[in-house]
């Protein structure tokens, strides 16, 4: 397979080596099956990641600590994962306050 042709079609079906669809998330296609999570943290909190299969049984659990505001990214490889809908939640509890927020966003993976 060319690099620079990320996907390959059988019988009319284009497959694409790993497509994660997610804002936020980035995939690296061409050679290793990961993603780059970004996600921002408002204030001090203690800040959980969590990857989720369709039938909402967590398969890892990415960051499980305490994290000052700021941008942060976390590396996910993806090629222990079976092909399916996946979902990512970003759960974050304020540490010196009542602060909450939570967001899932889904990626797609497919091997080819």
């Amino acid at each position: 397979m060319n690099k620079s042709n990320m996907a390959k079609t059988y019988s009319g079906i284009a497959l694409i080596a790993i497509a994660l669809i997610a804002y936020g998330c980035r995939s690296s296609v061409l050679d290793d099956p990961v993603a780059i999570i970004r996600f921002n943290v408002q204030q001090r909190s203690h800040v959980k990641l969590t990857i989720e299969n369709s039938y909402n049984s967590v398969v890892a659990t990415l960051v499980d600590e305490v994290r000052d505001a700021g941008s942060y990214s976390v590396v996910f490889g993806a090629d222990s994962l079976f092909e399916g809908v996946y979902f990512y939640t970003v759960e974050c509890k304020g540490v010196d306050s009542a602060y909450y927020s939570k967001s899932t966003s889904q990626f797609l993976v497919i091997k080819i």
